[in-house]
Formats: C-alpha cells, sequence, structure tokens
C-alpha cells in the first residue's frame, strides 16, 4: 500500500503517533486503548511562540565586525573568531511551544482489546481506529479540516458508550467549563531565555510588563451526542447511545510580525467560540466532505509508481520499515514515504498560514530541540523543496512571506551590525522575525547567506509559474536588496577577486593554530550565494527589460569573482585554502550549494567542479542526520547517480526506535521513526520533504527550456510512471517507463519546452 500508514497498536510514544493538520491547528492521535482507557490526543498551533516584536540590536556590534575582518586579513582567525563571539553576536531567536493535551478517559476496564487496528488515509487526509472492547465494536474517525478551521473527532459504537474529555497545558493557562463547552485559555512566555550563552530555550520567562506580554490563545471543546453531555469541574463528561462527535477549535490574539500581542485588536476568543459553535451546528458528513474535497484538490495533482507489488507492503508501518531494513524489495514504501512527505506538506502550510518550522506544526516539548524555530542556514529552505515540483505552488505563499518579514526586519539589522544598505539575514529565525546574528559559536551565528539563500526559492517560483507580476511586484524588490546588502560586504582580496570576508561554511570546522575555528578569509558557500543572488537579479531585470545602474553594478560583480578550488584529493575546496577539517564526514556539506539547489554546477558548463563533488561526497560518506542524507540524495540526483541516490534513500528508511525522551542528537543519525516522520534525530521535518525532493530529482530535473526524465533512477526503478509533476517553464509532465526507458509522454501547459530522455530528444 503506497497510501496509508496503518498499525495493529497504539502508539506509545510521540513518534509513534499519527499527526493531523490543517496549516494552522495541528494533532498528535495516539488512539490509546488499553486497560487505562486513557486517550492523549497532542495538540499544537502555529502561532504559539515565545516572545514578541523587539529590535535586537547588540552595542558596539559594527565595531566588532571590523576588528574581526583586520584580524581575519592579518591570518589571526581564532582571535577573529573570539571577536564575533563575544562582542558581534547577540541572542537565541524565541521559540515554538505546544498548545497541550486533550484527553478522553473512557474509563479502567478489565475487558481485552481485540482486532486494533489505526490507520492515516493520506489519499483523504483521514485517521481512522477501529477495534473491540469486550463485545463492543469502537470506530473513530478524526480529521481537522481547513474550510472549517476545526478538528474533528467521531465515535461510534454497536454499545452505549461514555468518556469525560479534559484539556492539559504546560504554559500559564486556566481549564473551565461555560456552556457546555470546556474552554482552556492561556498567554504564552515573554521570553524563551534567548540571551543564555549556552542553550536555547533554556527555560521559560513570563513578564508582569503588558508590552513584554506574549501571546494569548483560546482553545474550545464541544461534544456533540445521540445521549447527554453533563459537567465536571473542569471536564465534560459524555455519556453516548452509539455516537458522539468531538469538536476543536483554537484562535490566538498573534496578528503578524509586528504587532505588540498586546495591541492586538483581534477578537480571538470570539472567533474561537462562534467558529466552534457553527461548526459544531454543521452536519459531520458536510464537514468530512468539504474537508476531503478540499485537500484532495492539493493531493491529487500528482501520482507516483513504481509498478512493482511486495508482500511487505500489506504488513504494518513499523514492522514494515523493520523488514525494509533487511530487504529493500519493498518498491511501494518509496511511493508512501514520498506520499507522506506531500501529506504532510499540505497539512502543514496552507496559503494563510505561517511557514513551517523545523518540525512542521507538530512539536511536543516546551523546550523544543533547536527552538523548533526557522533554521535558515539550510533547514527551513529544505522544507519546501517539493513543493514546486509536486505542483504545491500555493503552498509555498507561507515562505514568500516569512522573506518578506525578513526583508523588512533584516534592514535594521544590516545597518546596525553592517553599516550596510539592503537587508541581513543570519541562521537563525522565528515568528517575530529574528534577523541579528545568533549566539555561540560563529560556525552558525555568523552566518549572511540566508538572505541570499530565501532569494532563490522567489526567483524558482518564477521559473515554475513565468509569473511576471510575482517577480515584478514580489520577488525583484526582495532580491535587489539582498543584492545591495551584499555588495556593500564584499571586498577584494589579494588577486583582486571579490569575496565576502571573513566567512563561514554552516555548521563546519577546521584546525588552525592549535585551535578549532570556523571562520575563515573566505567559503564557497558564501561566495556562491552572494554570486548566485547577482545572477537571478540580473535575470530578473532581464526578463523584466530593466537596464539601470543597479542592474549593471551587478553584471561587473559577477565578473569578479572565483568561486571554486580543487583540493589535493582532487576534492571541491570548502574555504580559501586546504585546511584539516576537523570532522571530514561533517554533516554540513554547504560547498556544495552550486550543484543543488543552485545550478551553478553542471556536468556541460563546469565539469572539473562537477567531478569535484563527487569527491567531496565520497570522502565525506555516507553517514548523517535524517536532513543531511537528504540533500545528499539531491546531490547524488544532480550527479546523474541514481544508485547512490537510492543507497542514501535507503538509509533515510532506516527504522529508529521510539522513545520517551526524544533524544537530542546533534550530530549523526538519520532514518525513520515507526510514524514516519524523519529522525536527525530528534524529529525534523525537512528531512521527509527533503527526501521527496530528492526522489522528484531522480525522476525529472528541468532548467526552463529542457526538461530531463529520469535523469538518475537506478536500475531496481524498472517500470513505473509520474503523473503530474511540475517543471520550470510553467508546465506539468506525465510518463511511463518500462525496462528503463521511458514508453509514454505528455506534456501540458508550455509546449516550447524540450523533453529529453537518455540525451534524446523525445
Amino acid at each position: 500500500m503506497n497510501s496509508r500508514l496503518y498499525y495493529t497498536s497504539p502508539a506509545k510514544f510521540w513518534t509513534d503517533a499519527l499527526p493531523l493538520g490543517n496549516g494552522s491547528l495541528g494533532a498528535m492521535f495516539f488512539s490509546n486503548a488499553d486497560f487505562r482507557g486513557i486517550e492523549r490526543i497532542a495538540l499544537n498551533h502555529e502561532t504559539l511562540w515565545t516572545g514578541y516584536p523587539k529590535r535586537t540590536v547588540k552595542e558596539g556590534a559594527f565595531e566588532s565586525y571590523e576588528r574581526a575582518k583586520r584580524l581575519t586579513a592579518e591570518g589571526k582567525l581564532y582571535e577573529a573568531q573570539k571577536e564575533l563571539e563575544e562582542n558581534f553576536s547577540t541572542c537565541w531567536s524565541q521559540a515554538y511551544l505546544p498548545l497541550g493535551n486533550l484527553y478522553l478517559d473512557f474509563g479502567a476496564s478489565a475487558k481485552k482489546i481485540k482486532n486494533y487496528k489505526r490507520e492515516l488515509d493520506l489519499e483523504n487526509s483521514l485517521l481512522n481506529c477501529v477495534y473491540k472492547r469486550g463485545d463492543a465494536e469502537m470506530k473513530k474517525e478524526a480529521f481537522i479540516s481547513y474550510p472549517a478551521k476545526a478538528l474533528v473527532y467521531k465515535i461510534s459504537s454497536d454499545r452505549p458508550f461514555g468518556f469525560t474529555l479534559e484539556l492539559n497545558c504546560g504554559l500559564q493557562s486556566k481549564s473551565f467549563i461555560k456552556d457546555g463547552i470546556l474552554i482552556m485559555e492561556g498567554i504564552c512566555p515573554s521570553d524563551s531565555d534567548s540571551y543564555s550563552s549556552k542553550y536555547p530555550c533554556n527555560s521559560l520567562i513570563y513578564s508582569k510588563n503588558e508590552e513584554e506580554q506574549g501571546v494569548s490563545f483560546c482553545c474550545a471543546v464541544k461534544a456533540v451526542t445521540d445521549g447527554e453531555c453533563s459537567e465536571n469541574g473542569n471536564k465534560l463528561t459524555v455519556k453516548a447511545k452509539k455516537e458522539a462527535v468531538i469538536y476543536l477549535c483554537c484562535d490566538t490574539n498573534y496578528t503578524d510580525s509586528f504587532t505588540l500581542p498586546c495591541q492586538s485588536k483581534k477578537p480571538y476568543r470570539e472567533l474561537c467560540l462562534k467558529n466552534l459553535e457553527t461548526v459544531s451546528k454543521t452536519e459531520y458528513s458536510k464537514l468530512k466532505s468539504e474537508h476531503t474535497a478540499d485537500y484532495k484538490k492539493y493531493y491529487d495533482r500528482v501520482s507516483f509508481s513504481l509498478n512493482k507489488k511486495n508482500e511487505n507492503s500489506d504488513i504494518p508501518t513499523d514492522k514494515r520499515l523493520k523488514a525494509f531494513r533487511e530487504n529493500q524489495e519493498d518498491f511501494e514504501i518509496y511511493e508512501l514515504f514520498y506520499n507522506f512527505a506531500r501529506y504532510l506538506m499540505i497539512s502543514s502550510s496552507r496559503e494563510d498560514t505561517l511557514a513551517t518550522n523545523l518540525q512542521g506544526i507538530w512539536s511536543e516539548n516546551l523546550k523544543a530541540p533547536w527552538n523548533s524555530n526557522y533554521t535558515v542556514n539550510i533547514n527551513t529552505q529544505m522544507n519546501y523543496w517539493c513543493a514546486l515540483p509536486c505542483s504545491l505552488k500555493e503552498l509555498t505563499r507561507p515562505l514568500t512571506r516569512l522573506t518578506q518579514t525578513l526583508c523588512e526586519k533584516g534592514e535594521e539589522t544590516a545597518e546596525a551590525y553592517y553599516h550596510a544598505k539592503g537587508f541581513a539575514a543570519h541562521h537563525n529565525s522565528d515568528i517575530w522575525g529574528f534577523t541579528a546574528p545568533t549566539t555561540g559559536n560563529v560556525q552558525w551565528s555568523y552566518f549572511q547567506g540566508s538572505s541570499g539563500w530565501l532569494c532563490q526559492h522567489l526567483f524558482e517560483y518564477y521559473e515554475y509559474t513565468l509569473d511576471r507580476e510575482f517577480l515584478k511586484d514580489t520577488a525583484l524588490p526582495i532580491i535587489k536588496k539582498a543584492v545591495e546588502f551584499y555588495l556593500c560586504i564584499v571586498s577584494e582580496d589579494e588577486n583582486g577577486k571579490l569575496t565576502v570576508s571573513p566567512a563561514v561554511s554552516p555548521e563546519n570546522s577546521f584546525k588552525y593554530g592549535g585551535h578549532s575555528v570556523s571562520l575563515a578569509k573566505s567559503s564557497v558557500i558564501m561566495d556562491t550565494i552572494v554570486f548566485n543572488t547577482l545572477k537571478i537579479y540580473t535575470k530578473a531585470c532581464e526578463e523584466l527589460n530593466i537596464d539601470d545602474g543597479a542592474y549593471q553594478t551587478a553584471r561587473k560583480a559577477m565578473e569578479k569573482f572565483e568561486l571554486f578550488k580543487i583540493g589535493s584529493k582532487g576534492q571541491l575546496l570548502e574555504w580559501e585554502k586546504e585546511y584539516e577539517e576537523c570532522d571530514e564526514h561533517h554533516r554540513h556539506i554547504s560547498h556544495l550549494i552550486g550543484l543543488h539547489p543552485f545550478n551553478i554546477i553542471n556536468e556541460k558548463d563546469t565539469p572539473e567542479v562537477f567531478e569535484a563533488c563527487k569527491k567531496t561526497l565520497e570522502i565525506r560518506g555516507d553517514d548523517g542526520t535524517g536532513w543531511s542524507l537528504a540533500w545528499k540524495i539531491n546531490f547524488y540526483a544532480r550527479l546523474k547517480n541514481g544508485e547512490k541516490a537510492l543507497k542514501l534513500l535507503n538509509r533515510q528508511l532506516k527504522p529508529v526506535v521510539s522513545r520517551k525522551k526524544s533524544n537530542f542528537n546533534y550530530g549523526d543519525g538519520g532514518g525513520t521513526y515507526p510514524n514516519m516522520f524523519d529522525a536527525h534525530p530528534p524529529f525534523q521535518i525537512d528531512g521527509n520533504f527533503g527526501a521527496a525532493a530528492g526522489i522528484n530529482e531522480m525522476l525529472v530535473q528541468s532548467d526552463g527550456k529542457n526538461v530531463y526524465l529520469l535523469p538518475a533512477v537506478p536500475k531496481c526503478w524498472e517500470s513505473g510512471s509520474v503523473k503530474g509533476l511540475s517543471v520550470k517553464g510553467n508546465a506539468t509532465v506525465d510518463f511511463d517507463w518500462e525496462n528503463g526507458k521511458v514508453t509514454c509522454c505528455r506534456l501540458h501547459g508550455n509546449k516550447n519546452l524540450n523533453v529529453f530522455f537518455d540525451n534524446t530528444k523525445l
């Protein structure tokens, strides 16, 4: 089966539970059914973050930057690094928070549970659970509707049943019942201890200052049954004859990245309760049909099949992953993993929601790993790699809005920290548009490449859609500001070439003067990002027939870059010279950004560098965290090496055991949890999205003029079909292949594109 996750036992841990979401509201269903009778639904809302809008400017930061530049020029890299860490970096970003839990207590029972089954239907975005408790058959069905802005949970049985409903929350909150509705109101912390120098989200701080108040929220639950409901303290008691439907809505006073929560005029309580009233009076069948129709208009756009069946495709998903570790003959598991990524994208990023964070919208911990924030030195970008090829262009709008916010907020950062024009964004961001250099080691804190990297996504949106209005009114103004910033911070090296100096390569380090150092005179990733930003800016100007001073300046600057050098082992150098790396198998491979996601390095235009990328990946090895494995799949696909891409994809599907407490492993690991969430570990959603993007790259690559079918498909994927994949140039492609050869191809949209298979035009 390639369209459902299913299990024959309840979820024990959070990474066993199954996710539902509508872009704003998220829930993890454990579907518990044991002698205790207590069922847990873990809840999230996209706008629950610590903090509030505020300026983050450090006194003397520009002077520190100037000192670090001088020290770097003198070869005092360690001293320059310490200068930036102590006097230039500021604080952590704010943190994403869980809403809490909804508990259903069916009462303890000695009656045995039989015939248990729970499943997530990816085609319809429905969660189902069935089992027998004694002689009573229980059926449960749940979904979170985007049109209705609500969680809907129907429970039915052939015998009378009852349960109590209770909400709990780790944030400052209170629960009570009013007019038969279970309500939980609360407030988020004012800060996540962001100035702690050692750990992100070290503690949660609540301020009594009104202007420092965090986001306020209201969550409300109502049950409708063929029996009766009653109040029991701060719990609802439901006694059903055969059926009960639970409705849950949530809203907050978050308005935007610029408005203090205390100044928000949004009537979030009233909106939440009014929506709950409307939803609870709507026929269940109508809510369900509207939900599935809304969801399927995205999901049904694309399909991918390898035309191979295996007996393991019908076994429970957790057992299936374990079986796949021993024998990779279950080809439908690739389809399942791919479809699950598309499901997660539709469920966590909608046209009018916030961008997906490190965990999408699903997070369990009050002190989440890496603050579950926007990590914009690859992870946030990776979250959206599969969206455009998967024909989900509308769902990239949240990333565009985040980039617009960072552009506006980052102008002050550029001026304060660099005395530069344009806008700057560094390693981390959050719901408030944080753009300052974060605290800690320069290998992450001192990275200015985020703005240019995000601009690449804006230009790719144009490449896929050919939306000239978007290019002119949205993308170009932001790209231009990124160009302005980069032209302020580049300088000429001893050979007269432009470079960013000093620079880092996230999040790697090398040995220098008896120290572990991450700051160099230049880095390939930073110079490549700057060059690429100039490149897409000039391309955008040419598309729009703009030929002004800024365009000419950008063109001349491009001529003064020398991006790539090859080392003694035939590898692509990461910095300006061949330093001894502290960890040659490091998870980050940032200096290959020109190969992917950019297309500066390719076999035709840069053959020697193309070969050096192969050697670099060979030296790095095949291990890595979840997102690192995903990036390597994309690298190998660009290198036309389908066998290695498949090897990394198989490595990504390695089963990882769930644990009570997340293992915050900042090093190697990777794999997949029983619920098919990517394991860094802990859970990070970028690995799911990045691996799906890698599958896209294995199947189809395009450049706006040409479309290449099966550029990196392994031999064992000998037959299959693809429908609806988007390609650059505003078109979609359907095709079939058998015995490794394309047998049928249909191009929809732009008919001027050339379609190739195995260097032959179709």
